[in-house]
């Protein structure tokens, strides 16, 4: 395997991928000679955006809710094509739905590369087996040797998944086409235009009246919450409160550890803000990345209220999540498989009692919805202030 001297992890496996595979081919930003900060991929490829849905899994008596905090959450080609345009980077995707062809394009390809994966599949991740097909992820590819594919996902080392493996959760989404993305170094990169059109971009999406794609979403959940007869609503699907603690579970894993940095994505962008105006002289975008840190505080408390502390299963979860998640980080496989046991133990057990009462649950359902609209008025006063300051 061709050894690579560049950073691993991240914070967000689609930023985190393409970060890393920059800096593996020497593409460093050229205003401080060194590798793009994930905070300048986020913000340059076109910042935040919002979508909520909620999956039922009734043969597992389970339930998911699925968020997306990044702009075109759910077109993630789109989203790193654009950023890699913006900064002058030749990306080249590659798609088939041949088995064969698709070994072959990784094998010939000049790696590192980034590429799409079904999560389940790799090992690493210790996500059950019916969870396969469901979700998409993004990662970087290292290294083939010896049967094994080396990639960089959001932990401190390289993970080697097995080739098979891999090819079968490249090929398991078929609408991702065992999809690969080849990176061709600029010749130069005008990194001040590239931030005003992601900033721009950031803007307009978040201006949308899209319940599916921007701030209205967060608005509809607030109401999907408590509605008395939607068939969406929170008090509908939960009536018997089947499948309600692994909604919860996910509500507060999807905002705070899995995948986006701990806050939604939002102090992240506000991070990049804060590099922005340094970088364009705009001080006033310091101040909307004050907004947007406000903002990720709304989130973090939100997702903190869906697993009560007064709830001991609920107080325990959350301390194994976190546990898990710093496991993942450490490469501990060992120890992560152990906490992911016990998780899988409390979530049995919630099948059979569920520790609130349907009086409970209804405060609990009130609460989030709350936080929501509580959310969203953050989320439009730092949408507001962006623009004032361009």
């Amino acid at each position: 395997m061709n050894k690579v001297d560049v950073k691993l992890g991240g914070k967000h496996d689609v930023t985190a991928a393409l970060t890393n595979v920059l800096a593996a081919h020497g593409i460093l930003a050229p205003h401080n000679g060194q590798p793009f900060s994930e905070a300048m991929m986020l913000g340059i490829g076109g910042g935040l955006g919002m979508g909520y849905i909620l999956w039922e899994f009734k043969r597992q008596e389970s339930a998911n809710v699925v968020l997306g905090f990044r702009n075109r959450w759910n077109y993630i080609p789109r989203f790193l094509t654009t950023l890699c345009a913006r900064l002058g980077i030749q990306a080249d995707v590659q798609e088939t739905a041949g088995a064969k062809a698709a070994a072959a394009n990784l094998e010939n390809a000049q790696l590192p590369v980034v590429a799409w994966v079904d999560q389940a599949h790799l090992p690493h991740q210790n996500l059950p087996e019916w969870l396969k097909g469901y979700w998409i992820h993004v990662v970087g590819v290292y290294g083939i040797e010896a049967g094994q594919v080396w990639i960089d996902d959001l932990s401190s080392e390289l993970f080697a998944v097995p080739a098979d493996i891999f090819a079968a959760g490249r090929a398991r989404i078929g609408s991702d086409k065992n999809r690969l993305m080849l990176i061709t170094p600029p010749s130069a990169i005008d990194l001040e235009s590239a931030i005003i059109a992601g900033l721009h971009d950031h803007i307009d999406h978040l201006s949308s009246d899209s319940e599916s794609f921007s701030l209205p979403a967060i608005k509809k959940w607030a109401k999907l919450m408590t509605h008395p007869k939607d068939k969406k609503s929170w008090r509908v699907v939960f009536k018997k409160r089947n499948g309600l603690y692994t909604t919860l579970r996910s509500v507060y894993e999807g905002i705070t550890l899995n995948s986006t940095e701990g806050s939604g994505l939002r102090d992240l962008y506000a991070d990049f803000l804060e590099e922005a105006s340094a970088i364009l002289g705009n001080a006033a975008l310091k101040e909307s990345a004050a907004h947007y840190r406000e903002a990720a505080a709304c989130w973090r408390d939100f997702a903190d209220s869906a697993l009560p502390e007064s709830v001991p299963d609920f107080a325990e979860t959350k301390s194994l999540l976190r546990d898990r998640y710093a496991l993942y980080q450490a490469h501990d496989s060992a120890g992560m498989q152990q906490v992911s046991a016990q998780l899988n133990q409390i979530e049995n057990d919630m099948k059979h009692e569920f520790p609130m009462d349907s009086a409970e649950v209804d405060v609990l359902f009130e609460t989030l919805q709350a936080k929501l609209n509580t959310i969203y008025e953050a989320e439009v006063q730092a949408l507001e202030s962006l623009k004032q300051s361009l």
